[in-house]
Order: C-alpha cells, then structure tokens, then sequence
C-alpha cells in the first residue's frame, strides 16, 4: 500500500504510535474473542452476522492497521511537526 505523499508528509511520530496501539489493541480484542469456546463463538457469530462476524472484521481491522503501520514507515522521523 502506498500512501499519498501529501499525506504521508503530514503523518508525525504521535499518529504513527497511535497506529501501532490501534494494531495492538487489535490483537488483544481477537485473543479476547479467542478466549470464549469455538462453539459458542460460531453460535454469537450466527445472531450478529450482517457484514460479517466479529472474528472477520477484527482479522480484517488488524490487516489495515499492519498495513497503515507499514505504509507510514519512517514518517514522522524529520522534523517534529
């Protein structure tokens, strides 16, 4: 993924960290997912499935921020802004 350069000009070290806590909070809502039995997790997913269950939307959510994250690598190390 390549961000625009305008953009990624404009990206500074505190969104970059924000970046990385979303990823990391993230993984810590899919091992909370993980916690509850594989039954009973296909069973939630069968009451709330209009996009796609909780477990799809956090794999897809953890994809974005990991691609964001790389995608902004090195922004913000100039100047502070």
């Amino acid at each position: 993924m390549k961000l625009d350069q305008q953009l990624l000009d404009r990206i500074t070290l505190n969104d970059r960290d924000a970046l990385c806590e979303v990823a990391h909070l993230l993984r810590e809502a899919d091992r909370a997912w993980n916690r509850i039995e594989r039954g009973k997790q296909t069973e939630l997913s069968a009451m709330h499935h209009d996009d796609g269950s909780l477990a799809y939307c956090l794999r897809w959510a953890q994809q974005a921020a990991d691609e964001l994250i790389a995608a902004t690598q090195g922004a913000g190390s100039q100047t502070s802004r």
